[in-house]
């Protein structure tokens, strides 16, 4: 893998991946303290983590299209708000769905469980999502990427 690439990634995900991981312990521990059900702070552990860290990939989007306008002295208009929306949905989409559903709070629940430490095991179930997650979050990325750079039309040409 190409450390240029490494860095694009961590540049793109190490933010919203960090508030993830705090609004996932959050969500997990408060959850836990009023209900000590696992299973229900697995799935709010998951939600709090997918509300952080889609949050912050959005928010970084608009600021980083928004410079770009006033670069270019446009305004930032809905349509623009939408095409970023867009392109989130087709990155994250069902990548997000089967991890934020199923494969997250499946790790959170399991690791307290077996570690018999509720804080270290969502903290593990976690990063243990997020390999799953970002082998297919990064496919999906760099194939949008090439879609997009090489702008191919539907007979094949590029424009």
């Amino acid at each position: 893998m190409p450390k240029k690439k490494f860095k694009e990634w961590l540049s793109r995900y190490l933010p919203a991946e960090i508030i993830g991981t705090i609004t996932a312990l959050i969500a997990a521990c408060v959850t836990q303290f009023f209900y000590q059900n696992l299973v229900f702070t697995a799935y709010i552990g998951s939600f709090g983590e997918a509300f952080g860290f889609y949050s912050t990939i959005l928010i970084r989007n608009i600021l980083t299209e928004n410079k770009k306008h006033k670069i270019e002295k446009k305004v930032f208009s809905f349509s623009d708000f939408t095409k970023i929306v867009a392109h989130i949905v087709l990155e994250f989409g069902p990548v997000g769905i089967i991890d934020g559903l199923i494969l997250r709070p499946f790790f959170m629940y399991l690791f307290p469980v077996i570690l018999k430490n509720f804080t270290l095991g969502i903290f593990i179930g976690k990063i243990t999502g997020d390999f799953t997650f970002y082998f297919l979050v990064i496919l999906s990325y760099e194939m949008k990427n090439r879609i997009k750079n090489k702008k191919i039309n539907i007979n094949g040409t590029k424009k």
